[in-house]
């Protein structure tokens, strides 16, 4: 995915959907009861395969940078 991507104001308005609609809450830290603050939108199916979904705010998810990093471990995360 490219990188300008990110700044794309259709990107924008989808994670914005996304983490209003998850209450800016991460939502792998409220399975655990933790209320903590989502800073990121993650694509639930990859955007490199299922590119019709880019902006389909059901296949997003909001998370914290921790869990977020979990789900990228291509990116330096880690994965579970």
């Amino acid at each position: 995915m490219e990188n300008n991507y990110y700044h794309h104001k259709k990107h924008l308005e989808w994670r914005e959907k996304v983490l209003r609609r998850d209450k800016y809450l991460c939502q792998e830290c409220k399975r655990y009861g933790k209320k903590v603050q989502a800073t990121h939108a993650h694509h639930i199916k990859p955007v490199e395969e299922y590119p019709e979904l880019r902006y389909v705010v059901a296949n997003g998810i909001s998370l914290c940078l921790s869990h977020h990093n979990e789900k990228h471990p291509e990116k330096g995360g880690r994965r579970n």
